[in-house]
């Protein structure tokens, strides 16, 4: 049997062509049979790849006389998750913008997809490689090509966001941000890592603080503040550099409760917005807490109404109180949720006082913590705040919300509401992609190992996409971590083959991704 290209005349184009082939005898006369067309030769790459498809080929005719007995296995690497991941970079042109980087494209690439498969540190790379199978390049990590890597995408991060933003092309209509924190156990030297505010409910821990901007349930675009930094000195920056860089245009910002206070909707009034207030801040609070639905204000599980909230102007120029009156309030209450707040303010009452009794004055006040405010202190008594209960009880199940837009209160609540989408991914890089432990002490590093698992977040929203049923990433990738390549050696031949992995071929298919050959040797396109 032999690889041979033919040409084909059709009109006054001719077309070339690759078929595996073998010559016999046909009486007493030589014959040529084609035993398998490959497809056709549009450039070089074509023939290289056809080379190591016949290749493969030979390989399995030999692999079907050998003897069996002799076979000797390997043990199984890593390759399911790799290869659905590389599929959609590809697919979706990602692995061409990593071209930025150079001769640290493919590593970065494994960086990305890595954390999918074993989030470890960055520098554990080594040890992954050695137990994934990767047909596409040799991955031959030095000691420091990991640092170097990462020096190399942090120099290049605006350009690689850009590039990404571009061959995406997500719909930016809605422009979703948020603020997360990450702590860190030691006690790091740098400009970066700074006691604040922990969103995590870390206290007493340094940290950073990460901004995050999604649009299509993707994320385009984060930055990496200082621990101390807090939310509204992050916003301007943020803005403009979306305005700058992406050129978005006609913009709606959807941002949580963290932006809905005087310095931030002073920034946002010149943009489009929906945020939400501080239930505690006056004068929402009175709002929040006084005002009164009817059945008509119900839609669908909500109650949702127009209320009017009066602002104080006296400190705005009268530009700004033109912006400022432009703002609308809508009320919003869940049933629910009102019934499980409820439920939970009872409880946390019930827990401060049980903490005293069993703890006494002295002890019991350091244990309360956060449960404090819901006791009164006096002398050597305390009793239940029965006040901050009762605005509590009044204030539960509802959200006022600020916005400037001119759309239907329903479709700002239902916009408000996908804010979920940022928060899940925040969940999501700090548990199945394990930001924690950063494993950095230099802020600049810090930041390149940010930016990976934003990337790997990137990738794993991708995969979402492309799952129809609602799986998630994280389940995806446990059915992709059945597909195994074991390494099988016969007499005068390896091979490479791929396990069964009835799930995972599943779920290849329903991300459209054709599975794997079986005989991996040469079954994967070459990366010109």
């Amino acid at each position: 049997m032999f690889l041979r290209f033919v040409k084909r005349r059709s009109g006054s184009r001719i077309a070339e062509y690759a078929q595996i082939a073998e010559k016999n005898y046909v009486d007493g006369k030589q014959k040529t049979r084609v035993i398998k067309h490959l497809g056709p030769v549009n450039d070089p790459s074509d023939r290289e790849r056809y080379k190591a498809l016949f290749k493969q080929y030979m390989d399995r005719e030999k692999a079907k006389e050998s003897d069996i007995s002799m076979m000797k296995l390997g043990d199984p690497k890593e390759f399911g998750i790799i290869y659905a991941s590389r599929e959609i970079f590809m697919k979706t042109g990602i692995f061409g913008t990593l071209g930025i980087l150079g001769r640290y494209q493919e590593l970065a690439f494994f960086m990305i997809a890595g954390r999918l498969i074993d989030p470890g540190s960055d520098i554990s790379l080594v040890e992954l490689a050695s137990r994934t199978y990767y047909p596409w390049s040799e991955l031959k990590i030095l000691k420091d090509d990991p640092y170097r890597c990462l020096d190399s995408m942090l120099k290049a991060k605006g350009r690689i966001e850009i590039g990404i933003f571009r061959k995406l092309q997500p719909d930016t209509s809605r422009v979703y941000y948020d603020l997360t924190s990450t702590y860190f156990e030691g006690e790091e030297e740098n400009d970066l890592v700074m006691f604040g505010y922990s969103r995590g409910k870390k206290r007493g821990k340094e940290q950073i603080v990460i901004g995050l901007v999604m649009a299509d349930g993707l994320p385009i675009h984060h930055e990496v503040w200082s621990g101390n930094t807090v939310d509204p000195k992050t916003l301007e920056p943020t803005i403009k550099y979306m305005e700058d860089k992406f050129h978005v245009k006609d913009v709606i910002y959807v941002e949580d409760r963290a932006f809905g206070r005087k310095k931030s909707l002073s920034i946002l009034d010149s943009r489009k917005y929906i945020t939400a207030a501080y239930r505690w801040d006056q004068p929402y609070r009175s709002v929040i807490m006084e005002t009164e639905f009817q059945d008509s204000d119900l839609y669908g599980d909500l109650y949702i109404k127009e209320v009017p909230v009066k602002i104080d102007t006296e400190q705005m120029t009268e530009g700004e109180k033109e912006k400022a009156e432009k703002r609308r309030h809508i009320l919003v209450r869940n049933p629910e949720r009102e019934k499980s707040d409820i439920l939970e303010y009872s409880k946390k009452v019930r827990e401060a006082l049980s903490i005293m009794r069993i703890h006494g004055m002295k002890e019991g006040m350091k244990r309360l913590r956060k449960l404090k405010s819901f006791l009164v202190f006096s002398g050597d008594t305390y009793h239940v705040n029965m006040k901050k209960l009762r605005i509590l009880r009044k204030i539960a199940g509802r959200f006022l919300l600020i916005t400037n837009t001119s759309l239907p209160q329903k479709d700002i609540v239902e916009k408000y509401k996908d804010l979920w989408r940022i928060e899940r991914s925040f969940r999501t890089m700090k548990s199945f992609l394990e930001i924690r432990p950063v494993g950095h002490s230099r802020s600049d590093r810090i930041r390149s190992h940010v930016f990976v698992c934003v990337l790997s977040l990137l990738l794993s929203r991708l995969m979402e996409k492309r799952l129809v049923s609602g799986m998630t990433a994280e389940s995806a990738c446990r059915s992709l971590s059945e597909m195994k390549a074991v390494h099988v050696a016969l007499p005068g031949m390896s091979l490479t083959f791929r396990s069964e992995g009835a799930n995972a071929i599943r779920v290849l298919n329903e991300m459209g991704i054709e599975s794997p050959d079986r005989l991996l040797n040469g079954a994967l396109p070459v990366i010109s």
